[in-house]
Formats: structure tokens, sequence, C-alpha cells
């Protein structure tokens, strides 16, 4: 995905990655992304909880004009909310 982003950003398109292994990112080197605490595949938050995706989406759409040196990444402060089934 990182590749595709920055053929993407070299057209002039900003992007914006999220996931939540800080150890991918630094392999994949996305031109700028965004650290989630939460589980694979679940990059806005747990489901049914509107006001935090849609806080999610607007941090994330606020980092593509503050984020602007190459492969910075950004934590975001929230965290899981609903215990993981057992």
């Amino acid at each position: 995905m990182g590749l595709i982003q920055r053929m993407v950003e070299e057209a002039g398109i900003p992007t914006i990655s999220m996931g939540n292994a800080a150890d991918r990112m630094a392999r994949i080197k996305p031109p700028r992304a965004l650290l989630v605490k939460f589980a694979r595949g679940s990059m806005f938050g747990e489901p049914g909880n509107v006001s935090r995706q849609r806080r999610i989406i607007l941090d994330a759409l606020a980092a593509l004009k503050t984020m602007t040196e190459p492969g910075t990444v950004k934590e975001l402060p929230y965290q899981w909310k609903r215990p993981d089934p057992a």
C-alpha cells in the first residue's frame, strides 16, 4: 500500500494510512500514517461507536494538513474500549 500511496502522492494527491503495528508501518513507509491502538481491521474504533469513528476520520483529515514531512507517523490517543471476546 505504501508504494501505491507514494505514486498517488507524486500525482499531487495527499494520502494517509492507518495501522495498528508500528513495526509494519516502518517497513511499508507510507508518506503519512496514523497509528491506532485498535484491533486489526478496526482502524476507526469499536463497531457502533459513531461519535468516535467521526472523530478519528476528522483527525485523519486534519493530519493531511499538518503532516508535511515524508514518512511521518503520528499515534492517535484513542484506546479500544470494548473488551475482546474471550
